[in-house]
């Protein structure tokens, strides 16, 4: 029946539709401040299905600062990594975070 439909020209554009969402969302939200561009990214809004990874990073990170202890290379390389990461502001210190936040993508 479907091809019938298409035959006929007549096609479903749900695909479309969805896309034509986006671009629009792109469209009112791109910003230029400070040389970058800012743009919302169109995410679904099922935040509902995130979960909380703390315990996870808190692993990995015990796990990389082990090697810091063995390779001070190692260590001197992230750090500076990170101090110009924050410096340019692709980074920033989060002391705190709400369940609230937690439900929000991060990128």
């Amino acid at each position: 029946m479907e091809e019938w439909w298409e035959g006929l020209g007549i096609r479903d554009d749900s695909v479309l539709y969805e896309r034509d969402q986006v671009m629009e969302i792109f469209k009112e939200t791109v910003e230029f401040e400070n040389g970058r561009y800012i743009v919302q990214l169109p995410f679904r809004k099922s935040y509902n299905e995130l979960f909380d990874n703390y315990s996870l990073a808190k692993q990995r990170f015990q796990n990389l600062w082990r090697r810091f202890g063995h390779d001070l290379e190692l260590y001197q390389q992230y750090r500076e990594i990170i101090l110009d990461y924050t410096e340019q502001g692709i980074i920033e210190v989060k002391t705190e975070t709400t369940d609230n936040e937690l439900k929000r993508p991060r990128y």
